[in-house]
């Protein structure tokens, strides 16, 4: 048994990402042909139809991986947190959809704040956070995001009211393909801790009995080269 650790690691990963996506495309491609081709059969559409959103979600964690296993860009610029968050907020109740019926909000103590940030890698981060968080139980538990002025930095925290995180489980988030807190291998908080860390900043998560709290802390500015 050997481990493969850093750079090894996300060139690994990278390369696997890539070779299954090319598959996954492809089968995509059949799957949707088979749909089209079975709209008079409804009994076996169904089954296209379940193919389908497999092939999406597989394709949805390969860009996970993707995102896990490149190098990270940094492109500054001056944006807004609060908005960004909202943003992100938005744009994951559009991709639930209404029967979700997700209970999100954000809370705004930044002062109108504006960060050198790269607003990329900070949607890829808040969107991890967010994802873990709604994903923590079933249904989806309340989540708060909140936006803070501490200083020379910024905590943008994502507090759910799920259930908590032994403590053998919480050392090992944020370690890529450790277990998280659904039981399943995933890579959501060591892409926010990667994104964070590309913006000079670090990912810090609590747990009490009941909840789970995940912190981006990150610096208004560019820290010095």
């Amino acid at each position: 048994m050997f481990a493969v650790e850093g750079s090894a690691l996300e060139n690994l990963v990278n390369q696997i990402a890539h070779d299954v996506r090319n598959h996954a495309f492809t089968m995509g491609l059949q799957a949707e042909m088979g749909q089209r081709r079975s709209a008079a059969a409804p009994e076996i559409k169904a089954h296209f139809d379940a193919i389908v959103r497999q092939v999406d979600a597989l394709s949805r964690y390969l860009d996970q991986l993707l995102l896990y296993g490149r190098p990270v860009a940094i492109t500054r610029a001056l944006v807004d947190p609060v908005a960004l968050a909202r943003a992100q907020v938005d744009l994951l109740r559009g991709n639930r959809g209404a029967e979700a019926a997700l209970d999100i909000h954000v809370e705004a103590d930044s002062g109108g704040h504006r960060a050198s940030w790269d607003a990329r890698a900070f949607g890829h981060a808040l969107r991890a956070l967010l994802d873990n968080a709604v994903e923590s139980a079933t249904p989806p538990p309340p989540v708060v995001v909140a936006v803070r002025d501490a200083g020379d930095h910024a905590e943008v925290e994502v507090r759910d009211a799920g259930p908590g995180i032994a403590p053998d489980v919480l050392a090992q988030l944020g370690i890529p393909m450790a277990v998280r807190r659904t039981g399943s291998a995933g890579l959501g908080l060591a892409i926010a801790r990667k994104m964070a860390e590309a913006l000079g900043g670090r990912l810090e998560i609590e747990s009490a009995a009941a909840g789970v709290t995940a912190r981006l802390v990150l610096p208004w500015e560019a820290p010095p080269a």
